[in-house]
């Protein structure tokens, strides 16, 4: 699944936004590992996004890698 671009910097609500059309879930993890990981819903992770910035957050790791 290739929705997302590995180098590109994405806010949350477009990641929220781009999970919302393809039917994904998000899952905060903010607090305890400063990312937010997106997931079918009811199965594994397929992409995980560490937070660059205030609001800013950058694709780094997806399941086909």
């Amino acid at each position: 699944m290739n929705i997302f671009v590995k180098n590109k910097k994405y806010s949350l609500q477009e990641i929220i936004k781009i999970c919302n059309e393809h039917r994904l879930v998000t899952v905060d993890c903010l607090k305890d590992e400063n990312m937010i990981s997106v997931e079918e819903p009811y199965a594994d992770c397929l992409f995980e996004f560490h937070k660059v910035g205030e609001n800013i957050f950058k694709l780094t790791w997806a399941e086909n890698n």
